[in-house]
Order: C-alpha cells, then sequence, then structure tokens
C-alpha cells in the first residue's frame, strides 16, 4: 500500500503536490473555499471524491467526514494508520504573549488548536505544521479554554505520544528560487523507534538567483504575450503608471523618484496626492537579478504590492515565474480545461481565474518544500518497515543501507541528547569517533544546524570495510550544500573542534560567538545544559 497522509487547510495544494510526487495518497483534503478544492481536484489529488472536503474546521461535522473517510480506507484500502498529518491553519491574528490582537483574529488563531485536536483523533506517525515566522510565539486559545502561546498548546496536548522539533527557516536555503521565512513544526510518534523529527527537516540547499530561475524567460514589453505559453504575460496596468516605473533601476521604488513621477492618488476634487509613508518602502520596487525573489503575497498583479516589479521589464511577474519562484511544476493544473488553454483563448480563462490563481500561489507552501519533507518521511517509515518486516529493497535508501552494512540505527537517544538552545555561530567543525556514532548522530546534527554557513565533519576510528561502506553511503546521503564531511588521517587539535561525538554523547563544545572562540562545558546537574568556563 501507498503511504498515506490527510491534509488541513490545503489551500490549493501546491505544496501537497510534493507528497504526491513522491507517491503518497491522500486520504482526505480539507479546504474551506470551494474554489481552491476544485484545484486540488483538478491535481487529482484524493482517491476518491468524498476525500475532498470543502468546509469549516471549527464544525464537528466536518471533523466528522475526516474520521469517515478515515474509516472507509480502513474498509476498503486496508489502512491501519495515517502515515502523515499535514496542516498549515491560518494565522492571520499574529500576536505576541505580550500583546493580543482582536477576539475575530484570536478565534483565527484557534484554528491551529483544531489542528491540534485532529491530530490527536487521528494519532498519525508523522505531523508536520508550517506557518508565518511568529507562528509558535503568537497566542491561542487551547483546548482547556487557557489562552497560551500556539508553542505551548502544541507541545502539552501532543508531546506525551510525540518527539517534536520546530525552527524557523527561510526557504530560498532550501531548494526555493524566492524568499519565504516560515515556521515548521514535525512530531514524530515515540513508536517509530528509528526516526526523529531532525531527520525529516528539508535539505539545505545553494541560493539560487532570480537570474538562474526566471532569466530565462522570454523579454515581454508593455501588455505584450509570450507567444508558446499563456500563463507568461505582462499583465495590463494603467499607462500612466509607466513613468512611474520605466525608469528604476534593480532594488529601487517609485518612491525615489523626483515628486513628479512618485505614485500618486488623486483626492476628491482630481488634485494629485503623493503616496506618503515608511510602510511604502517595498511597494513599486523593481526586483534584483542576482538575489532570490522576494516574498511572493496574494496581490502579485499590482505593483503597489510588495517586490513585484520585473528586474528590468516593465511589468508584474508573470504567473509562469511566480509558479517557477514557488517550485509549482508545470504539470500543475489550475482547472479542469488547462490542457484546452492557448494564446489565443487566454483572455477569458485569466478574467475567470487569474486572481485565484494568483492568491493560491501567495498563499502556498512551496512545492519543493512538501516534496522534500515527504521524501524524507517515506525514507525513514520505509526503514521502520524494513526493520520491522525485513524483506524489501530499496537501493538508494540510506538508512536501510546503513543497516545492512552496521546493523540498526536507533537516533531517538541521540535526539534527546541534541541541546535545544541554538548557538550564536557561523561555522562548526566537529569531531566524530566511529561509525556508529556518525549513523546515529551526524544527519540530526546536519539538520539542526542546517542554518548555519559551514558544518566541516571530521571521522575517525574506522576500520579499512567502515571507510569503504561509509564513502559508498555518502552518495546516498543528501548531506546539504553546507556540509563537508572528511576521513582523515589524523585528529586536529582538540582547540579545533567546536563538538566532539564519541561513545553515544556529544562531550565538548566550543562555541564561536561573535568571532570569537570560546570553550564551553556541560554541567554535571543537566548534562544538555552548556555552561561558559
Amino acid at each position: 500500500m501507498s503511504r498515506t497522509y490527510i491534509s488541513l487547510f490545503s489551500c490549493a495544494g501546491v505544496g501537497c503536490y510534493g507528497f504526491k510526487m513522491n507517491g503518497f495518497e491522500c486520504v482526505a483534503s480539507n479546504e474551506l473555499l470551494a474554489p481552491r478544492i476544485e484545484v486540488q481536484k483538478c491535481n487529482h489529488k484524493c482517491k476518491y471524491e468524498s476525500g475532498y472536503i470543502c468546509g469549516d474546521a471549527t464544525k464537528p461535522e466536518t471533523h466528522q467526514r475526516i474520521y469517515d473517510e478515515i474509516a472507509m480506507w480502513k474498509e476498503k484500502e486496508g489502512l491501519e494508520q495515517v502515515d502523515v498529518v499535514f496542516a498549515t491553519p491560518p494565522c492571520q491574528g499574529m500576536s505576541t504573549a505580550n500583546y493580543k490582537k482582536t477576539d475575530h483574529e484570536q478565534i483565527r488563531n484557534s484554528l491551529v488548536v483544531e489542528a491540534i485536536k485532529l491530530i490527536k483523533g487521528i494519532h498519525p506517525k508523522v505531523f508536520v505544521f508550517e506557518n508565518v515566522r511568529a507562528f509558535m510565539k503568537s497566542i491561542c486559545t487551547d483546548l482547556s479554554g487557557d489562552d497560551m502561546l500556539i508553542k505551548e498548546s502544541i507541545y502539552k496536548n501532543l508531546s506525551e505520544d510525540y518527539n517534536i522539533y520546530w525552527k524557523v527557516i527561510n526557504f530560498k536555503d532550501y531548494g526555493v528560487p524566492s524568499s519565504r521565512p516560515r515556521t515548521i513544526v514535525i512530531g514524530t510518534s515515540k513508536e517509530l523507534r528509528h526516526t526523529t523529527p531532525l531527520q525529516l527537516f528539508p535539505t539545505r540547499q545553494n541560493e539560487i538567483l532570480l537570474r538562474d530561475s526566471i532569466g530565462g524567460f522570454p523579454r515581454l514589453a508593455y501588455c505584450e504575450k509570450d507567444k508558446s505559453d499563456p500563463f507568461h504575460f505582462a499583465r495590463p496596468f494603467p499607462e500612466y503608471m509607466l513613468d512611474w516605473i520605466k525608469d528604476l533601476k534593480e532594488g529601487e521604488t517609485a518612491f525615489d523618484n523626483p515628486d513628479e513621477t512618485k505614485p500618486y492618488q488623486l483626492d476628491k476634487d482630481g488634485n494629485k496626492i503623493v503616496n506618503k509613508g515608511a510602510y511604502m518602502g517595498n511597494k513599486y520596487r523593481r526586483l534584483i537579478w542576482d538575489r532570490p525573489g522576494a516574498c511572493i503575497a496574494t496581490r502579485s498583479d499590482i505593483m503597489s504590492s510588495q517586490d513585484t516589479i520585473h528586474p528590468c521589464d516593465n511589468r508584474v511577474l508573470s504567473i509562469r515565474e511566480l509558479m517557477t519562484l514557488m517550485t509549482i511544476p508545470n504539470s500543475f493544473q489550475w482547472t479542469d480545461h488547462d490542457s484546452q488553454l492557448t494564446v489565443e483563448n487566454s483572455d477569458e480563462y485569466l478574467r475567470d481565474n487569474e486572481g485565484n490563481i494568483r492568491r493560491c500561489i501567495g498563499e502556498a507552501v512551496p512545492t519543493q518544500i512538501g516534496k522534500d519533507i515527504a521524501g524524507k518521511i517515506k525514507q525513514m517509515l520505509d526503514y521502520e518497515d524494513y526493520v520491522k518486516c525485513g524483506g524489501g529493497d530499496n537501493a538508494n535508501n540510506f538508512y536501510i543501507a546503513a543497516h545492512r552494512c552496521f546493523g540498526e540505527i536507533l537516533p531517538q537517544d541521540a535526539f534527546a541528547e541534541i541541546d535545544k538552545k541554538k548557538e550564536e555561530v557561523e561555522n562548526i567543525s566537529v569531531k566524530v569517533v566511529g561509525i556508529r556514532d556518525f549513523l546515529v548522530f551526524v544527519p540530526q546534527l546536519i539538520s539542526y544546524y542546517s542554518h548555519i554557513n559551514s558544518i566541516t565533519i571530521d571521522v575517525f576510528s574506522l576500520t579499512s570495510e567502515e571507510e569503504i561502506n561509509l564513502l559508498s553511503l555518502l552518495e546516498k546521503m543528501n548531506i546539504g550544500s553546507n556540509v563537508h564531511i572528511n576521513i582523515p588521517e589524523r585528529a586536529a587539535e582538540f582547540e579545533s573542534y567546536n563538538m566532539i561525538v564519541e561513545n553515544g554523547k556529544c562531550r565538548h563544545f566550543f562555541v564561536t560567538i561573535l568571532g570569537a572562540k570560546r570553550p564551553v562545558k556541560k554541567t554535571q546537574a543537566d548534562p544538555l545544559q552548556l555552561s561558559l568556563f
């Protein structure tokens, strides 16, 4: 049977498409807005029509429809347990512990609690939350009725059954050609003895510049259409606005212009009023070729939104360019008649669908992120099954290949060993003694430190056979663009390493703070707590 998942607050299913690309079957997909459910149907997301659950997630009947779908899969498909719940609850009323928004915003934040409630009821092997940077520091109304941080609510309700880890990452560092700082929360069932959350986060990749991602698309003049791609076109706008943007260099905004060519509005008497205010900083701003794209918003159709103007053309980015910047493949369908779409008949299509498409792109999880996480979940669950049942043949699975060479890999103790407190480091150097500690610790350390510039890992005390097998395994291990693994003949001086991993422990740390190397040690009271000496 294929791997399975349930998608909550799924929008158009852009991020979920990455699960589909990894062979996952969607048991149920919940989304409030019908036009977005229709997009999911165009991409054949669910096997059964009843799996598309358009409804309010706060309603008991919506929850029941999800549970009914799971029951039907158990009866028809032999489903034993849902593998993944992937949730992206709306969280528009962001508030920290010291600042509360309106009651309406508070209720919106509490949609995350509906997801928590469903995770508790479904009990998947893995759950994933994706949301904005401030997600875990925002306030929600918990199942208990008390207001608390979303972080506290997640841990309070789910940590008994799940190992949980979360981090804020910018997707531009993980294979997406546009900036998108987001929070990822991953929980893995404690019943999974060989899997931890750190093994499932996206892999660090080199930044992709705007020039390399969309620079190859045809240039477009005012209102021009690409002759071969109906999704690549220069969206019309009032021609008088051309004076506001035509002379802008990369990175400049129309508010840098002389007053006569700054963006303006007309008052009730027809007088021009120049727009002013600090909030105008990224409006009417031209993008920069040699940087990743800016964060894509829902109003990518207008120049007065954030960073929407092409680096050299006088237009906003086209739908095809936006899809590329969000790693949405060309195979993704927006309507059930995309296959009949041509440049010649595109006007009516865009009149009916462009707004929905741009909004869906602006609210989406990039497909690459969903694909990366789904691929890692599949790898680990396949390994869990391999250890439990034996057999199976997946030559590209790093953990199965490592097990065949070196035996069972149990990473949960290592997960508990890794301190949650992130240090202010830019680069780390790690000494690993022995193949077992490499297999248990290194994949998690790489994930834990994926945000830093460079991770250098020296591996020692290997037999000749272990060294040969490790070199072969590294070809199957997606280690990340910031990682360098060496098998040197002798160790460097002790002080050269930030961390030494030996005998199942992270024994010594030397943390670089503000450019200066300072030694630290673990206290006896708490082996995970670091203290300067």
